[in-house]
């Protein structure tokens, strides 16, 4: 700011203060003038031709946070809000044109905390002056007056929009002299141009009976406001309307009196009324010939109105009778009527709706109800229906129900018939498929060891040289191999034929017994074999785990690999509440990967160094089938063999 400018004489330019000759009574010690600075209202401001601020008053901090150094240096423009800068600049230079020019305007400036305010701003341009040389900017904040006249003409935006727009005519009143507002509704209704127009007629003439008119009106002196009372008015044209009148009286603080009110046209209304009661005879007379039970009921009120029909079906003398009955009681569960109503409500309608009634005696019985709702001018709802008793319908469609589901179970129960009758021509097909096997297997395998011990017996007649010894081992030997089919045979038998008989079984003693029956065998100690149990005991059926078990192990020993520095057999039991899983691992000669998907089939062997029947796993696996188990095999050639059984729990008896 230049030297040669005082404060004083700034605050004096803002103020619009000419200089006085008396110079004692506008020079104020600085200290003073800061404090009046400081606790004005209004900011000041001084701009450089260029826009810049070279001063700022103590009090502009009031208005925009910022104290003086914080903001001179800066363009003015750096703290309008950005959509005002424009309209700011303009003003800026409208001012700058004319020394002495002075122009006000609004604006929004942005507070040092962000938000924006609204100020009155008057720029005067004082360039000219040698003592000021600048434009001076004097600002007020009128957020509170902009955010009041904004609501304001807001508020009276929709008070206009809504009486332009509104159906009903409203109006204020000057009791029996004239009207001092009416809106465009109550000009379109009453076929006037305008308010002046309007009030060139007495207000009385505006109703058809003045005897109403008078009502009204003492009516609102003594009770100060009526509601929805029915009156016929006059128009302009002379024609006549029915109208739905509210309104209030109301003293000002002036003492005037006025009526506000409201009009609704409900001609149409009363046009519509006066056709029901015109068709209330045809009503009447279709409603005694109807043979449906027609009826009007409402929530509060229970039934208003039933025709003779209605009342026949209920069981009721007269339709008098039933109206004067408890409307709960004629349905079979009360809180039917409940579930009707919340339908209605919702919907607006039902129709053919199924439900369950009750006569005067008590008796049930099921009808078709339909119904609607309606609603009548004072708001009431009402629900008008019909009711067709179809028990003699539903007791035909319960004959046929009853009916149908006996043919369905018959039915089922013929399919079921089928099925098992199916399952009993496949399982003996098998059957036959497995006896004819049997028998064809069973010729050959007991002939084949019989041919051989005969003819060992006669060489052994015709030669005298050689040791007896020697053919009397190897006709043991053909007799083992009978004794082991005439085992596996009887072992199949037991497995197809004999029905499961659970007991509780210690397993450990059922796997020690199946290793010691093979003590017999050639290679019984060369197999090390480790038993492993979370648990011993389990419920299942004792010759069928020995079945499964035998077989099992017993081809363990009978195909140790004797490439194997140490063959072993490791078995894993695992006994829970619901099954029992075993899982069997040796290291013998395994099994080839095409023979695996075949190795349970009636007389397959696995291996060419079998000697038995080829019926072990073929009964292992019926022996688990009929246990409801399941089995897996995993084995491979030169390595050994990994399977897991798994058997439920079967109940003991």
């Amino acid at each position: 700011m230049p030297d040669n400018i005082t404060i004083n004489n700034l605050w004096l330019y803002c103020n619009t203060v000419k200089p006085s000759s008396n110079k004692t009574q506008l020079t104020l010690g600085d200290q003073q003038f800061r404090a009046l600075m400081e606790k004005a209202h209004d900011g000041i401001v001084l701009y450089n031709e260029e826009g810049a601020i070279v001063y700022a008053s103590p009090s502009v901090v009031n208005i925009v946070g910022y104290v003086d150094h914080e903001i001179i240096g800066h363009l003015g423009t750096d703290f309008v809000h950005p959509e005002d800068v424009g309209e700011a600049k303009k003003m800026f230079a409208e001012a700058a044109k004319v020394p002495g020019e002075s122009i006000s305007f609004q604006q929004r400036l942005i507070h040092k905390k962000q938000h924006s305010l609204w100020v009155e701003t008057t720029l005067t341009n004082l360039l000219h002056d040698p003592e000021v040389r600048g434009i001076i900017s004097n600002f007020r904040d009128i957020t509170t007056q902009k955010i009041a006249e904004d609501d304001l003409f807001e508020s009276k935006a929709l008070l206009e929009s809504i009486n332009h727009n509104i159906k009903e005519a409203i109006y204020r009143n000057l009791p029996d002299r004239s009207f001092e507002y009416v809106n465009q509704a109550f000009l379109d209704m009453f076929g006037y141009d305008s308010l002046s127009d309007l009030n060139k007629i007495n207000p009385a003439i505006l109703y058809v009976d003045n005897n109403v008119r008078l009502k009204i009106k003492n009516e609102l002196l003594s009770k100060k406001s009526i509601n929805n009372v029915e009156a016929e008015y006059r128009r302009k044209d002379g024609t006549t309307f029915w109208g739905l009148i509210s309104s209030t009286y109301i003293i000002a603080n002036d003492g005037i009196e006025y009526f506000d009110g409201a009009i609704r046209d409900i001609t149409n209304q009363k046009i519509a009324e006066e056709k029901l009661v015109k068709n209330e005879a045809l009503i009447s007379s279709i409603n005694r010939n109807i043979k449906e039970g027609l009826y009007r009921s409402s929530i509060n009120k229970g039934l208003i109105y039933v025709n003779d029909t209605f009342a026949e079906i209920f069981g009721y003398s007269t339709p008098k009778e039933i109206i004067e009955t408890d409307i709960n009681s004629i349905y079979y569960n009360p809180e039917t009527r409940k579930e009707v109503l919340s339908e209605l409500i919702l919907n607006k309608t039902i129709r053919n709706k199924e439900v369950l009634f009750k006569r005067k005696s008590g008796e049930k019985f099921w009808a078709l109800m339909s119904s609607f709702l309606i609603e009548d001018k004072d708001g009431n709802q009402y629900f008008d229906g019909a009711v067709t008793d179809i028990t003699d319908i539903k007791l035909a469609e319960q004959q046929l129900m009853e009916l149908n589901e006996t043919l369905q179970r018959q039915n089922i129960s013929l399919l079921e018939r089928e099925e098992k009758l199916n399952r009993t021509m496949k399982e003996l097909s098998d059957r036959n498929f497995e006896l004819d096997q049997l028998v064809y297997k069973t010729s050959h395998d007991l002939r084949s060891p019989l041919s051989s011990i005969l003819g060992l017996v006669n060489v052994a007649k015709i030669d005298n040289n050689i040791d007896k010894l020697e053919y009397i081992n190897k006709i043991g030997t053909s007799i083992k191999r009978l004794d082991d089919f005439v085992k596996s045979m009887l072992n199949y038998a037991k497995a197809s034929r004999v029905e499961v008989s659970p007991e509780k079984l210690n397993i450990r003693t059922i796997i020690e017994g199946c290793i010691k029956d093979l003590e017999y065998l050639e290679n019984f100690t060369k197999l090390k074999v480790s038993l492993n149990f979370n648990k011993e005991y389990f419920v299942t059926d004792k010759l069928k785990l020995k079945i499964i078990l035998g077989n099992i192990i017993s081809n363990a020993f009978k195909y140790i690999n004797n490439r194997e520095e140490q063959s072993f057999l490791k078995i894993d039991v695992n006994i829970s509440a619901s099954k029992m899983k075993l899982m069997i691992v040796d290291n013998g000669i395994g099994i080839e990967k095409e023979h695996l998907p075949k190795i349970m089939d009636m007389f397959y062997r696995g291996t060419e160094l079998s000697q038995g029947s080829g019926l072990g796993m073929y009964i292992v696996k019926q022996s688990i089938d009929k246990l409801g188990g399941s089995i897996s095999i995993n084995s491979t050639s030169g390595k050994g063999t990994s399977i897991v059984i798994e058997l439920p729990t079967k109940p003991k008896k």
